[in-house]
């Protein structure tokens, strides 16, 4: 058991060394966050020795974790403080809101598949998180429901930033979502300040669609 635990200990080292480190994820509290939440917790059983590994782990058929390095970026550009309440879409294994609910003060998490929520709460509570709530269904029918947020992540891409969700944001609120067209997108950071929302983006990288968000077709007349 003891020789286990150090094996685990060393991938996590060597994640965060090897992996976040050289993705300039320099951020303490990030990396912190890395050194404490169990990732190894949160992925399916047979995936377990890869868990501190850059493979992006099947949760079903469908859907993939985040990498730890996209993990890593996301946390480190949305800048949660310690007082702050965050909203994470789709949520998938809960690895993600459980990182970002040791940076914040409180996280719900939504997502599509009612399995992955109910797997996730089970694990957070069986590790002691007590501030993360979980939503199941579509964020488009939901968020007019859930209040208003500091910051907001999306885990998957879009063509374009929808709006409606700027009204989710509190003063200095943040959304992290990767926009853009396909092979042209970027982690963008929308920024609630006075009304308006800045743009910036931070990292160019490409990521699959959103389930919801997808590409509208194109018809030719």
């Amino acid at each position: 058991m003891l020789d286990n635990e150090l094996k685990i200990q060393q991938a996590r080292t060597n994640m965060i060394q090897q992996m976040l480190r050289p993705w300039n994820i320099l951020n303490q509290r990030v990396l912190d966050v890395f050194d404490t939440v169990s990732r190894n917790q949160f992925v399916p059983k047979e995936y377990e020795a890869v868990a501190f590994s850059e493979a992006r782990i099947p949760l079903d058929e469908n859907h993939l974790m985040l990498s730890p390095v996209f993990e890593g970026r996301f946390l480190q550009e949305i800048a949660i403080q310690d007082h702050e309440r965050v909203l994470i879409v789709g949520s998938g294994s809960g690895f993600l809101a459980a990182c970002a609910s040791r940076l914040g003060k409180e996280v719900v998490a939504v997502d599509l598949v009612e399995r992955f929520n109910t797997t996730a709460e089970s694990i957070t509570r069986e590790l002691g998180f007590t501030n993360i709530e979980y939503q199941t269904g579509d964020i488009k029918a939901l968020y007019n429901k859930l209040g208003t947020f500091d910051a907001i992540i999306f885990t998957g891409s879009m063509p374009e930033m929808p709006e409606e969700y700027y009204a989710l944001l509190n003063e200095k609120g943040r959304i992290l979502a990767v926009v853009g067209p396909e092979n042209a997108m970027g982690v963008t950071i929308f920024t609630k300040v006075a009304n308006e929302v800045r743009t910036e983006r931070v990292l160019e990288r490409d990521l699959e669609r959103l389930v919801g968000f997808e590409d509208q077709p194109q018809f030719i007349f």
